[in-house]
């Protein structure tokens, strides 16, 4: 087990590499000139411009400026931030907390609605239950998050006054008062990746229950509780526990839009913001967290496997 926990950690390291390499030339990528955002177009001489691009570094060749880049990404610093004139790492330590906090309940939230429904889905195989499970697999695929949060703002804070229309509260002014804040968001990033899960839910537990050892189990008179939680479940864990990393990663993703949405000052509000107003550095360091954090997360799923079935076995 060691020695494969080993080869991933260095297999991460590459992937890691091209990640940040790919963020480098999609920031360049962004239309418009960052000099031009930062002192606008109206009487600059061309010396200013000048001099803010040679400050910048951006007069530089492209090779030049990734060289020189690339070895201060690796090692999480990404500079100072054009727009709030501090280092981008600050910026991004106050901001990723409220991302990491949509996407730790969004995904939390998903585990524990999709798991059982995917159980019930694949125990009541061809019923009206199954059947439910499908239009709602159907519509959680077709519908974008950002339009789910648009209609929850809608019903759930403009009609009904249950929950504030925007905005955020950190913890110190509560738990309520943060909590109520991120339900509407929650639920639009839940609901858009439930549909996912729960399929694979149904798919692998279908797959387990007609193996040989739950027939025999079945057979010996075990309760059926404990046929499907104990026996079959534990067994269909390793392909849910794989798409519950993969929707984690997703829901990082979808934060991006749904914090623009609801007006959340999280990373993926930052990124946006950095992006209109050509914030290389903030832009390329806020792709960078949310990038390694993803592939962390599915790291860990990948060494998590012999820890949920004892008979993987790493050669």
């Amino acid at each position: 087990m060691w020695g494969y926990i080993g080869r991933r950690l260095l297999a991460f390291i590459p992937t890691v590499l091209v990640a940040v390499t790919l963020i480098f030339i999609l920031t360049r990528l962004v239309p418009g000139n960052p000099v031009w955002a930062l002192l606008g177009h109206q009487s600059v001489s061309a010396e200013q411009v000048d001099a803010v691009a040679r400050e910048l570094g951006l007069d530089r060749p492209i090779l030049i400026q990734y060289l020189t880049w690339l070895p201060k990404a690796l090692s999480g610093n990404f500079g100072q931030s054009i727009f709030f004139e501090k280092p981008v790492a600050a910026v991004i330590a106050e901001r990723f907390p409220v991302t990491l906090s949509i996407a730790g309940l969004s995904t939390l939230l998903t585990v524990l609605l999709a798991v059982p429904l995917g159980v019930l889905a694949a125990t009541r195989r061809d019923s009206a239950l199954d059947h439910a499970s499908m239009v709602l697999s159907i519509f959680g695929v077709s519908v974008p998050s950002f339009w789910l949060g648009f209609l929850f703002i809608l019903l759930f804070a403009v009609t009904l006054g249950w929950f504030p229309v925007a905005g955020y509260r950190d913890l110190s002014f509560g738990f309520w008062e943060w909590l109520r804040r991120l339900v509407l968001p929650v639920l639009a990033l839940s609901l858009s990746q439930l549909a996912l899960l729960m399929r694979i839910t149904r798919t692998s537990m279908l797959e387990v229950l007609g193996q040989e050892y739950i027939v025999a189990a079945r057979a010996k008179g075990l309760a059926e509780g404990k046929v499907i939680y104990k026996h079959a479940l534990r067994n269909g864990l390793m392909s849910i526990t794989t798409v519950v990393g993969l929707v984690f990663a997703l829901t990082l993703g979808g934060s991006v839009i749904i914090e623009e949405v609801f007006a959340i000052p999280g990373l993926g509000r930052l990124i946006t913001n950095a992006a209109v107003r050509r914030d290389y550095p903030t832009l390329e360091g806020g792709m960078a967290y949310l990038t390694l954090v993803a592939l962390a997360v599915n790291l860990l799923v990948d060494i998590s496997y012999s820890l949920i079935n004892p008979r993987v076995r790493y050669g």
